[in-house]
């Protein structure tokens, strides 16, 4: 199968937490058993250049709809440890990813907004259709509504969402404004209760649970964590999570032994096996 994994972070290159060692994991497991996979990111000004090998420009026009208008970007390819990796730059007055930060920033939610339209239109005007797009918590869970509702009437109808969500605490509640910056529009379409309306507050958005109404499958990290939010900590997402339950399922976080092995691991003193004498 073809992947493309999207995301906002990936190890080692832009990594603040486990979502990352996921992404870099994830995809060098799914290699390794014969899929083709391939990784799109923002190219955040503070990511870990040394690590990547290789880079150069893709593609150096590529019109990202936004607002009425859009915003040029250069798509940057390289190789991090091996793994397939496209990086997105926009070119406006926003500066979305040149703040010497990965979060953080008043305007997340429009950042990664316009990521998760960016890394949709690459795959549209590039040609590839992946059988698989995988995306992770609230950062981009606008891709399988984006794609849903623009890019399969322009005949990306055959590609299928798998959405992980790694923390549910952070859903990327937000106002009406992403509509249009999206192209998404009609907020009285997507304010309805069945799709993207948060279910606490009538007149935000909530771009967590539209990823989850809009995946064909959403999964989190472990069996125990699927139960555990539709079942008391979803941090109000559990109605949402119960009426969808037949597509989400828990799978347990993997260790990658390349990494995490204290038979090699050269950052502890003593190296040991299991079992221990």
């Amino acid at each position: 199968m073809y992947i493309a994994m999207v995301s906002s972070e990936c190890a080692p290159v832009s990594k603040v937490g486990g979502l990352a060692d996921v992404v870099f994991g994830l995809c060098r497991e799914l290699e390794i058993r014969g899929n083709s996979v391939e990784i799109i990111l923002p190219k955040y000004d503070c990511m870990r250049y040394d690590h990547i090998w290789g880079l150069s420009i893709s593609h150096s026009g590529l019109w990202v709809p936004w607002y009425g208008g859009g915003v040029f970007c250069t798509v940057w390819f390289g190789f991090v440890h091996g793994r397939k990796c496209f990086f997105i730059e926009p070119h406006s007055q926003d500066n979305f990813f040149n703040r010497g930060h990965f979060y953080g920033s008043k305007d997340d939610v429009m950042r990664f907004a316009f990521f998760s339209r960016a890394a949709l239109e690459f795959l549209y005007k590039d040609q590839r259709r992946p059988d698989i797009i995988h995306c992770h918590d609230w950062q981009t869970g606008l891709v399988p509504v984006l794609l849903y509702e623009i890019y399969t009437q322009l005949g990306m109808n055959n590609s299928r969402v798998c959405y992980t969500i790694h923390n549910f605490r952070y859903q990327g509640v937000t106002g009406r404004e992403i509509l249009g910056a999206t192209g998404l529009n009609r907020p009285e379409y997507f304010l309805h209760y069945d799709r993207m309306r948060d279910n606490t507050y009538q007149n935000a958005l909530n771009i967590m649970k539209g990823g989850i109404v809009y995946s064909n499958f959403i999964t989190t990290v472990s069996p125990k964590h699927a139960w555990e939010a539709r079942t008391g900590q979803g941090y109000g997402l559990e109605p949402t999570l119960q009426t969808h339950q037949n597509k989400f399922g828990g799978v347990l976080n993997g260790v990658d032994y390349e990494i995490w092995n204290p038979e090699i691991d050269h950052l502890i003193p003593h190296h040991y096996t299991y079992p221990l004498d």
